[in-house]
C-alpha cells in the first residue's frame, strides 16, 4: 500500500469515527440528556479517608433531595389559607406528592407506650429523688385533670412521666397541626406549611422544568389574588432547575458568541469563504468526539462541563487558523505546508493537552470531566488537521482586507533584546511586587458555588421558621458497638444542653433522644423503682378504685427498647437518617444542630472534645481541601516550569528563555493584577496558570521556530483572539468559579500573546514558504 493510500485510508477512518460519534450522540440524545447532572454537590470532592463522613453526606442527600417545601404566610390567617389553597391546587397537577408532618404523635404514642419506664424527661429524672408522697399527690392530680398529656388513660400513665416525655417532643418541630393544616408562626405572620415529595429525581432536567415553572406560575396566581402574601420556597429541585437554566443560557451565549466571532474573524482575515469549511470541520470534530468520549466514560456528566466545553471552540480552532494563516499567499502544496509546520504543531499540542490533563490532579469530579473533554477535543482537532488538511485545504489563500492590514501592522511588531527585557522588568517590578504583596490566599467554597441569592434567602427563612438543622455543620459519634455510640451521644447531648442554655445554638437532633442506650434505660428503671412499689400503687388503687390486677401489671418492669426494634418501627422515621449504623470501624450516628449562626458559635462547638465525637463543618472542610490542593498544584506548576525549561533548552539552547518567558511573565502579572483588584488566589487560579503555561508555550514555540515570518505572528494572534473570545466570555459567567477562570484567562493569555512576539530570537524577515517549481 503506497503512502498516499495509507493517508487516504486514515482520512476515511477518521471520517468514520466522526460520523459514528455524531450518530451515537444523535441516536442516544434522550438517554444522554438524562445523564446530565445539575447537582452542585457532585462537583465537590469525596472524602476518601473518611467513609463515615461520606455515608453521612449520602444519608442526608437522600433525605433532603426529594423534598419540596412551600410556606404561604400573612398576618391574616384567612389570607394565608386562601393562598395555600391556590398553591395546593396548582401543585396538585405537578409530579409531586403532598406529605404531612414527618411524624404522627398518635403513632409515636402507641409505639413508645410499650416502654414507658425508660422514657423520662430530665425534670422527671430529677424528680425521682422525691418521696413516695410526692408521687402519690402527683398521680392524684393527674387523675382529676381534664386532659391527659399522653392521650392515654390515667391507669396507663398515672404519674404522667410518659405524657411529659411525649410533650417534650414538641420542641423538635415548630410546626403545629390545626384545622387539617400545618401551621408555623414567624415574624408576626401565620404560615401554612405545604410539604411535597418529588415522584421523580431532583436532578432530572424534565422534572426540574415542570416543577420549577409550575411553582412559579402558582406563586404568580397567589400573588395576583393578594399582593401582600408572603411565599417562601425550599428544595434541591429548585436550585438544580436554576443551575440548569443558567448553564443552558451560558452555553448558548459562550458557544454562539465564540462561534460567531470566529466566523466573522475568518471571513475578514481570509479573502472569500474557502478557509471557513476546514475551520468549521475542526471545531465540529473536536466538539463531537469530546462529547462522545465524555458521555461514554462518565455515568453522569455535569452541566458545567458542557459550559466549559462550549469555550473549547476557541482552542480547537487554533491549529486550523495557524495552518491557514501561514498559507496566505504561499504557492506550495498544502501537504508541504503541513510538513513544514508539523514539528511545531506537535510540540504545541502535547504541551496544551498535558496542561489540560493537569486538571485531573485535583479531587474534584467536575474538573476531571472538564480535563477529559478539553484534552480529547484538542487532540481530535489536531488529528483532523493532520489527516484532512492536505486533502481539503484550498490550494491558495489570499488575505482579506483585515488580513492585509494585520500583516502590515504585525510586520512592525517590536523585538526586544535580553537587556531591554531585563530593564523593562526592573521598571515594572514595583507594581508587580506590590500586587503580589496584596494578593490573598482564600479558598472559600461558598464563594465559588454560584447559588441563586433569592432562593437561598427563602431557604434560610424556611429553615428559621421550621427550625430545620444545618446540613453542613454537625457531629459524628462513633463507637465499637451501637450501645457505645448511644452512650457517647448522650454525653454529647449533655454538653450541648449547657451550650444551648448559653445561646450558642437553638437545639439539636439526636438518636439518643428517641432511643436511650441500654445502660441508660436500666439506670432509669432502677431509679424509677419507687414508681412500681406495691405500697404506692396499692394506695393509688384503693383511692381510685382499681383492681389488684392493675397493681400487679404496674409492678412489672417494662421491656428495654433495642436499636433493632426502634429501626423496624415507623416511630424511627423522624430520626432514622441520623443513624448511620454499621461502618468499617464499628457503628456511627449524627447529631444535627438547629439555630446555629455565626462563625464564633461554630468555633465554640468545634471545641467540644469527647471520646468518639467528631465535629464536622463541611464547608470548612472543602475549603481546606481547596487550600491544600492549591498549594500542591502550585508546587506542580513550579515543577512544570522547571521540566519545561529543561525540555526547551534541549531544542532551543540559549533561546529557550524566549519560549518560556511569555507564560512566566504573564502568570506573574496576572497574579499581581489579582492582588490589585482584590481577587483572592484560589485553586482555580493556579489551574488557570497551568493552562496558561501550555498556551503561552505554544505562542513561544511558533514564534521562535519561525521568528522572521510575519504570518506566524498573524497566526498566533488569531489563535489568541479566538481563545480570548471563548474562555474570556467565561468572565461573564454567573458561576463564580468559571468567572474567576475567565478573568485569569483574559489577563494571562492576552499578556502572553502580546509578549511572545516581542521576545522572538533575532532573525531577518523571511517568508516561511517560497514558491516551489513543483507547487
Amino acid at each position: 500500500m503506497t503512502e498516499t493510500r495509507i493517508w487516504r485510508a486514515l482520512a476515511l477512518f477518521w471520517l468514520l469515527v466522526l460520523l459514528l460519534s455524531a450518530g451515537w450522540l444523535v441516536l442516544n440524545r434522550a438517554e444522554l440528556a438524562r445523564k446530565l447532572d445539575t447537582d452542585l454537590f457532585a462537583l465537590l470532592p469525596k472524602n476518601e479517608h473518611d467513609p463515615v463522613a461520606e455515608q453521612a453526606m449520602a444519608s442526608m442527600a437522600r433525605t433532603i433531595e426529594g423534598k419540596l417545601i412551600v410556606l404561604a404566610g400573612s398576618t391574616d390567617r384567612g389570607a394565608a389559607e386562601r393562598a395555600a389553597d391556590t398553591l395546593s391546587a396548582a401543585l396538585g397537577t405537578l409530579p409531586v406528592t403532598a406529605q404531612q408532618q414527618e411524624f404522627d404523635l398518635a403513632s409515636l404514642r402507641d409505639f413508645y407506650a410499650q416502654y414507658p419506664g425508660v422514657l423520662l424527661t430530665p425534670a422527671d429524672d430529677q424528680a425521682l429523688q422525691q418521696s413516695a408522697q410526692y408521687w402519690y399527690g402527683r398521680a392524684l392530680q393527674n387523675a382529676y385533670a381534664t386532659v391527659a398529656p399522653s392521650g392515654l388513660a390515667w391507669q396507663d400513665d398515672p404519674f404522667g412521666t410518659y405524657g411529659n416525655w411525649l410533650a417534650g417532643l414538641g420542641d423538635l418541630s415548630r410546626v403545629r397541626p390545626d384545622g387539617g393544616r400545618l401551621w408555623v408562626e414567624q415574624d408576626g405572620k401565620h404560615y401554612v406549611v405545604l410539604m411535597y415529595a418529588l415522584r421523580g429525581s431532583a436532578f432530572s432536567l424534565k422534572d426540574q422544568q415542570i416543577v420549577a415553572h409550575g411553582l412559579d406560575a402558582a406563586i404568580a396566581r397567589a400573588r395576583a389574588d393578594d399582593a401582600g402574601i408572603s411565599i417562601l420556597r425550599a428544595g434541591v429541585v429548585l436550585h438544580a432547575a436554576r443551575a440548569a437554566a443558567q448553564a443552558e443560557r451560558e452555553m448558548s451565549t459562550i458557544g454562539l458568541g465564540s462561534l460567531l466571532g470566529i466566523v466573522l474573524l475568518v471571513l475578514l482575515v481570509f479573502r472569500g469563504w474557502r478557509a471557513l469549511p476546514l475551520v468549521a470541520l475542526s471545531i465540529l470534530t473536536g466538539t463531537v468526539i469530546a462529547l462522545a468520549l465524555t458521555f461514554a466514560i462518565y455515568p453522569r456528566v455535569h452541566m458545567l462541563t458542557l459550559v466549559f466545553g462550549a469555550s473549547l471552540i476557541g482552542v480547537a480552532v487554533d491549529y486550523s487558523l495557524l495552518l491557514h494563516s501561514t498559507s496566505l499567499g504561499a504557492q506550495v502544496s498544502a501537504g508541504r505546508r503541513l510538513e513544514r509546520l508539523l514539528p511545531s504543531l506537535l510540540i504545541a499540542t502535547v504541551f496544551t493537552t498535558l496542561a489540560y490533563l493537569c486538571l485531573m490532579l485535583t479531587p474534584f469530579p467536575g474538573l476531571s470531566q472538564m480535563a477529559v473533554f478539553a484534552a480529547t477535543g484538542i487532540a481530535a482537532a489536531w488529528l483532523s488537521e493532520l489527516i484532512w488538511y492536505p486533502r481539503l485545504a484550498p490550494a491558495r489563500l489570499e488575505p482579506g482586507p483585515l488580513g492585509q492590514w494585520l500583516l502590515r501592522a504585525f510586520a512592525g511588531w517590536p523585538r526586544f533584546s535580553g537587556r531591554a527585557v531585563l530593564i523593562g522588568l526592573l521598571l515594572v517590578s514595583p507594581l508587580l511586587t506590590a500586587g503580589l504583596y496584596k494578593l490573598e490566599r482564600r479558598d472559600d467554597i461558598r464563594a465559588l458555588a454560584g447559588v441563586d441569592a433569592q432562593l437561598m434567602h427563602e431557604q434560610i427563612g424556611i429553615g428559621k421558621a421550621l427550625g430545620m438543622p444545618s446540613p453542613a455543620q454537625l457531629y459524628f459519634v462513633e463507637g465499637p458497638t451501637a450501645e457505645a455510640v448511644l452512650e457517647r451521644e448522650a454525653a454529647l447531648t449533655h454538653a450541648l444542653d449547657a451550650l444551648k442554655a448559653q445561646g450558642v445554638l437553638g437545639g439539636y437532633q439526636a438518636v439518643s433522644r428517641w432511643l436511650p442506650s441500654s445502660a441508660e434505660q436500666q439506670r432509669r428503671l432502677a431509679r424509677s423503682q419507687l414508681l412500681r412499689s406495691p405500697a404506692l400503687l396499692g394506695k393509688l388503687a384503693e383511692e381510685i378504685g382499681l383492681p389488684p390486677s392493675w397493681v400487679a401489671s404496674r409492678q412489672q418492669a417494662p421491656a428495654l427498647l433495642t436499636p433493632a426494634q426502634w429501626l423496624a418501627s415507623p416511630a424511627s422515621l423522624p430520626a432514622r437518617h441520623l443513624w448511620l449504623g454499621q461502618t468499617p470501624h464499628g457503628y456511627a450516628s449524627m447529631v444535627m444542630l438547629t439555630g446555629l449562626s455565626g462563625a464564633e458559635n461554630a468555633g465554640i462547638l468545634a471545641k467540644v472534645k469527647l471520646p468518639g465525637v467528631r465535629w464536622m463543618d463541611k464547608s470548612q472542610e472543602i475549603s481546606g481541601v481547596l487550600g491544600r490542593y492549591r498549594d500542591r498544584l502550585a508546587l506542580v506548576l513550579l515543577a512544570a516550569y522547571a521540566l519545561t525549561a529543561i525540555i526547551l533548552w534541549r531544542r532551543y539552547r540559549k533561546h529557550a528563555w524566549r519560549v518560556l518567558a511569555p507564560s512566566l511573565i504573564a502568570s506573574v502579572a496576572t497574579l499581581a493584577l489579582f492582588g490589585w483588584l482584590g481577587i483572592p488566589l484560589q485553586l482555580l487560579t493556579v489551574l488557570t496558570l497551568l493552562l496558561l503555561l501550555g498556551m503561552g508555550i505554544d505562542y513561544g514555540i511558533f514564534i521562535n521556530e519561525h521568528p522572521g515570518e510575519v504570518r506566524i505572528r498573524l497566526a498566533i494572534s488569531l489563535a489568541a483572539i479566538c481563545t480570548l473570545l471563548s474562555f474570556g466570555l467565561l468572565a461573564f459567567s454567573h458561576t463564580p468559579a468559571l468567572a474567576t477562570f475567565g478573568i485569569a484567562t483574559l489577563s494571562g493569555v492576552g499578556l502572553a500573546w502580546l509578549i511572545a512576539p516581542c521576545l522572538r530570537r533575532p532573525s531577518p524577515d523571511i517568508a516561511l514558504f517560497q514558491p516551489h517549481p513543483s507547487a
